[in-house]
């Protein structure tokens, strides 16, 4: 401690005092990575930033730069160990989602037929996947340090509750909060596009069973669209027999849907606060109240609005707060409202007799 003190006082000395005004200061220890961040405010150059950036008193500098204003993030320590937790659990989801899917053909799931699970698990976690790992690309090209996907599995019809990233360092701007939080979403969603288009071109047109009880599940409207595309519709009288692969991609675009919803910390939350942080509060409690009554066609959404009082629709401000928006975020705005609208659906699930 004292020598990373000393080494603060020398980085003041040598970069801060007479070519910048310490505007904010702020001393931080996670247990896994510890440093300080200062708020600098002053004319500088791209020289100036990258000689901050090269200086040797601390082992990571990562510089932010806001017109006049620059953020300092000076990483004292880091932690580097071994994933094992992220390893664990997504063996795990692994092995819940194989589970899931051998289910779903038909095939005995505690034995060998597990196996036979791959056709549904393997496209599921390409998704997961690509959503998390686009979070993770666009966090880490922004400074920002995250952690690997954690992958949730949990014993269900799919097998998993999704997965998440943890950021273990600061927010630097809205621009930066924006591209992250968008970053997931469309790669989820390029990625089940096609994984989608497969599954339904394997999927069976057939005529309704009589009697017993199935599973129903919602049509967003790229599903639909899908449907039309790949398949050319389903005739009158005739019902859809999807496909486990197509089942896969179903979730991927229910779960963009999810991610999507302007709440909280999701996805959609970071994305409404980034472009218009003063009526995220608001926003967030309105949806919290129309989950209530959609909770009557589908009680999943009761689960949500519950999820949502928890982590309170709010948001940590970055320190770059105050900015205009520009047109390509606003453009990034326009395309996330519009995957919402292609992904969502009601009633997502519905038991039908």
């Amino acid at each position: 401690m004292h020598q990373e003190l000393s080494n603060l006082a020398l980085f003041l000395r040598s970069y801060v005092y007479g070519k910048f005004i310490l505007a904010d200061f702020k001393a931080y220890d996670t247990g896994k990575e510890g440093g300080y961040i200062l708020i600098l405010i002053g004319d500088y150059t791209d020289e100036d930033v990258k000689v901050i950036e090269r200086n040797r008193l601390f082992p990571r500098t990562i510089v932010y730069r806001d017109r006049g204003r620059l953020a300092v993030h000076l990483i004292a320590y880091e932690r580097r160990e071994f994933p094992w937790l992220n390893v664990v659990m997504f063996v795990l989801t692994l092995i819940s989602t194989f589970f899931a899917g051998a289910l779903n053909v038909g095939a005995d799931p505690f034995g060998w037929g597990i196996l036979e699970g791959w056709v549904f698990a393997l496209p599921l976690l390409a998704i997961l996947g690509a959503h998390e790992f686009g979070h993770y690309l666009v966090a880490r090209r922004y400074g920002i340090p995250a952690s690997l996907p954690y992958f949730i599995p949990f014993p269900s019809l799919i097998g998993t509750m999704g997965a998440v990233i943890r950021l273990r360092g600061i927010l630097p701007s809205r621009r930066a909060l924006l591209y992250m939080a968008f970053a997931g979403p469309i790669a989820g969603f390029i990625v089940a596009l096609p994984i989608l288009a497969v599954g339904l071109s394997m999927s069976q047109i057939v005529s309704p069973q009589l009697g017993g009880i199935k599973l129903v599940f919602g049509e967003p409207l790229i599903f639909k669209l899908m449907v039309k595309l790949v398949l050319g519709g389903v005739p009158e009288g005739k019902e859809l027999l999807i496909h486990p692969v197509a089942f896969a991609g179903w979730v991927g675009i229910f779960v963009t849907a999810l991610n999507l919803i302007p709440l909280g910390q999701l996805d959609g939350g970071h994305i409404l606060y980034a472009l218009l942080p003063r009526i995220h509060r608001k926003v967030g409690w309105a949806v919290i109240l129309a989950m209530l009554p959609a909770g009557l066609l589908w009680n999943g959404w009761w689960v949500w609005a519950f999820i949502g009082i928890l982590m309170g629709p709010w948001h940590p401000p970055p320190i770059f707060n105050e900015r205009e928006i520009t047109t390509a975020e606003k453009v990034v705005g326009v395309i996330s409202l519009l995957l919402l609208l292609l992904s969502f659906t009601l009633v997502p699930i519905k038991v039908q007799t």
